[in-house]
């Protein structure tokens, strides 16, 4: 009889286990389908729409016809980087829908909602860090030493600019380091938060950075360095390309 009951709890935890890695599999699979489809519209609206004076980018105005919260594009060469950026008035909504608003385990790669002028000095981009490598997994790339000597720089492209974010810092930390100011009321703030960050940076670069410029911050999380609080942090400076 007990052989028996175990026999039974042995085959329902079976089922369940294959069960979720079903339903897992094609969570993933619908998330890089989806994601495949905006990456394919971005790209041949970029290609076949001639730049304008006042809108540099207009295949914003077809991304935001599917999803009005679409506020920027990211991409990081080499890595699957390559995603529609958007924020709405919190930072719990795309931690867990798509683009189209759909649930999603995978969510979205999203800007801070504190994030509302061109004024800030540290735009943050959030995004999970995905086992099956999408959304922000490829930002621990950059703890690789070629891939970050051979990657300077990343693109963040929005409906009127087109950047060029050199990266200056690479770090792990936990969420008790409080790298996601995006305001500073003093110009010295913001010049020892810098210092701070460099610091951390497990690469020393050339890139000059100061209290006059302008941040963009990539995080994701770190299970690896702490299970529950840690973090990968990419830091550039941003500089607007022609």
């Amino acid at each position: 009889m007990k052989r028996k009951i175990l026999n039974l709890i042995m085959l329902a935890v079976l089922v369940f286990s294959s069960y979720q890695i079903i339903k897992t599999y094609r969570e993933n699979k619908h998330n890089q389908t989806v994601l495949t489809e905006v990456q394919t519209l971005y790209k041949e609206e970029i290609q076949t729409t001639p730049k304008g004076e006042e809108q540099k980018f207009p295949a914003f105005k077809k991304l935001q016809t599917i999803n009005p919260d679409i506020i920027g594009w990211l991409t990081i060469a080499d890595s699957t980087i390559n995603y529609p950026v958007l924020q709405t008035d919190n930072n719990d909504y795309y931690l867990k829908h798509n683009y189209q608003g759909e649930s999603a385990r995978a969510g979205s790669v999203f800007k801070d909602f504190r994030n509302t002028n061109q004024d800030e000095k540290n735009t943050i981009i959030y995004g999970h860090n995905m086992k099956d490598g999408s959304m922000f997994a490829d930002i621990q790339k950059y703890m690789d030493k070629d891939f970050f000597k051979s990657h300077p720089t990343f693109e963040y492209n929005t409906e009127t600019e087109n950047y060029k974010v050199e990266v200056f810092a690479v770090y792990e930390t936990t969420t008790d380091f409080y790298y996601i100011e995006t305001n500073f009321n003093e110009t010295a703030s913001f010049a020892r938060y810098l210092s701070e960050v460099q610091k951390m940076s497990v690469y020393k670069t050339d890139v000059k950075v100061s209290d006059e410029d302008h941040i963009i911050t990539l995080s994701t999380c770190d299970t690896g360095f702490d299970y529950e609080k840690g973090r990968y942090v990419v830091q550039g400076k941003i500089v607007k390309s022609d």
